[in-house]
């Protein structure tokens, strides 16, 4: 099973990382998501990543959090259903 952190380090080390965008559960936010482009991603560890927000401050989300990883022209190449 391809994990999320399988695909953020595969996009890391072939270069693609500024191509993508990864949209996460955040409540509050409208629709309940936020949208990150993946080259803020300035961690990528075991149970999640850090990125740098539009607010220069870094911010941390667990895997679990994450419904999407798509290319920007709208290609998703990982989906999940997660409540919210």
């Amino acid at each position: 099973m391809v994990t999320i952190r399988d695909v953020l380090n595969k996009l890391k080390w072939t270069n693609q990382i500024n191509n993508y965008i990864v949209v996460y559960v955040s409540r509050g936010s409208p629709n309940n998501e936020e949208v990150v482009e993946l080259s803020r991603v300035i961690m990528i560890s075991k149970d999640g990543f850090t990125y740098i927000s539009n607010r220069g401050r870094e911010t941390y989300i667990p895997y679990h959090r994450v419904i999407e990883i798509r290319h920007r022209d709208g290609t998703v190449i990982f989906h999940r259903n997660v409540p919210h």
